[in-house]
């Protein structure tokens, strides 16, 4: 008898070891990347990046902007940085009601809000949209979806 106390114990410091684990890997915050190491790392993989800040002179908030251009120029990853999470924000929010309006019959989406860290996907009408935050800088990218796979590997390549 004393056994069997022994082994139900030891399951459930287990059960809670493990249920602590999963508890305190999904509630920490995402580490943003820095512009730079977008540009260098699109860069090794083949892509054209082009630095379109100025085209953003407007919006004094923008503080970064880099387009990563697929070699056949067949999609771009689009990188921000905002002079601050509230900016990065409200540009998510934006960019996710853009893409909810263009829903499709048969549309497939996915929402997540966590901490600093926000992503919103869309799979419709033949594209594959994706938004997404990390504090102060955001991912966004509208591509076919024949592209889903190349590009959801870069995303999760920089935990986006």
């Amino acid at each position: 008898m004393k056994k069997i106390w022994i082994i139900i114990l030891i399951i459930i410091l287990v059960l809670a070891v493990i249920g602590g684990i999963v508890f305190f890997s999904l509630n920490r915050e995402k580490i943003a990347i820095s512009a730079s190491a977008f540009q260098s790392s699109m860069q090794e993989k083949g892509y054209t990046v082009v630095d379109a800040t100025s085209q953003f002179s407007n919006y004094p908030y923008v503080e970064q902007v880099y387009l990563a251009v697929q070699s056949d120029y067949n999609y771009q990853i689009e990188f921000y940085t905002l002079s601050d999470e509230s900016y990065a924000i409200g540009m998510y929010n934006n960019n996710k009601a853009n893409f909810e309006s263009s829903k499709g019959n048969g549309s497939v989406s996915s929402n997540i809000s966590i901490n600093n860290y926000a992503k919103f996907t869309l799979q419709t009408n033949g594209k594959y949209q994706v938004v997404s935050r990390i504090a102060n800088t955001l991912i966004y990218l509208n591509v076919d979806d024949s592209y889903k796979e190349e590009v959801n590997k870069i995303l999760s390549e920089f935990d986006y």
